[in-house]
């Protein structure tokens, strides 16, 4: 399955064929009062959570399979929940926004802990079940620990953290970072790897991704209507994918088919990339980037 949220209030779940990599509406998610700005599945793919624009104060979390919603949270009409993620178990989720909300729930919305004053832009969950990762207005990755209730600094950069994505083994982090592009992060020694080339990154949020076998590849948007990859060890890109024609502000990995990737423009478009053999006599078992657009 494949989810999509845009300004018009709508989640969509489409239905992914691995063989054609054709996409088919399986449901309409309805009702978000101030658009979709955030999606993130559950680890095990029944539910999924969607947040609002900054200005959301709400976070909806349905049932993917049924269509149901299950939980509805609106803790205060000041609150702004832009972004969430679920801890490894499934059980609990943490969202927070610019405005400085931070919160813990259960599956109900029951806000379990929270942080005062913690302005956040992007989360993820270390595998440890406990430790949260959040970019925030201070240019940093900092971690938050719902266990003892401390925190510490991992990362800090000269600019803007727009958004980031963690590793499977939870040991890397990939920051998109405001007029400096892609940089790629060992979490455990809190250094600077990499920094990619190519990609034009200004002031929208754009979200890249870990993908391929193991991880060993990279992908992200670009405000220049390109998808860019990279093989994790390289600096310059591998391929640069053209089609849409507005800014690519998402791109996703299938995590169950390493071989496909989905990107998703403001031209209101989603193209599923992937490879397809060439049919050229002169060439035998190479292999092309194609599309398909939804």
């Amino acid at each position: 399955m494949l989810a999509t949220g845009s300004k018009d209030s709508c989640v969509i779940i489409w239905d992914v064929n691995p063989v054609t990599r054709q996409l088919v509406h399986a449901r309409s998610l309805s009702g978000h009062t101030y658009g979709v700005g955030y999606l993130v599945w559950s680890p095990d793919d029944t539910h999924i959570i969607a947040c609002g624009t900054e200005e959301s104060s709400e976070l909806w979390i349905w049932n993917a399979k049924t269509g149901e919603l299950r939980t509805k949270m609106n803790n205060s009409a000041e609150d702004s929940l832009s972004c969430c993620c679920w801890t490894p178990d499934g059980k609990k989720y943490v969202t927070g926004g610019t405005k400085g909300q931070f919160y813990q729930c259960d599956l109900d919305g029951n806000i379990l802990d929270s942080w005062e004053g913690v302005r956040v832009q992007s989360l993820a969950c270390l595998p440890d079940n406990k430790t949260v990762l959040s970019a925030d207005t201070q240019q940093r990755i900092r971690a938050y620990n719902f266990e003892d209730m401390s925190d510490y600094n991992v990362i800090k950069e000269d600019h803007p953290v727009m958004s980031f994505s963690l590793s499977s083994d939870g040991h890397l982090v990939l920051l998109n970072v405001a007029t400096q592009g892609v940089h790629l992060w060992d979490i455990d020694d809190q250094i600077l790897v990499r920094k990619y080339q190519g990609v034009v990154q200004g002031f929208y949020t754009i979200f890249s991704s870990f993908g391929g076998a193991a991880d060993e590849y990279i992908a992200s948007g670009s405000e220049d209507n390109k998808v860019y990859i990279w093989h994790r060890s390289k600096e310059l890109p591998i391929e640069t994918l053209c089609g849409h024609s507005k800014t690519v502000n998402c791109v996703s990995w299938n995590k169950a088919i390493p071989s496909m990737l989905a990107s998703v423009s403001d031209d209101g478009t989603i193209r599923i990339w992937g490879p397809q053999e060439s049919q050229d006599e002169d060439s035998e078992n190479e292999e092309n980037l194609n599309c398909d657009e939804v």
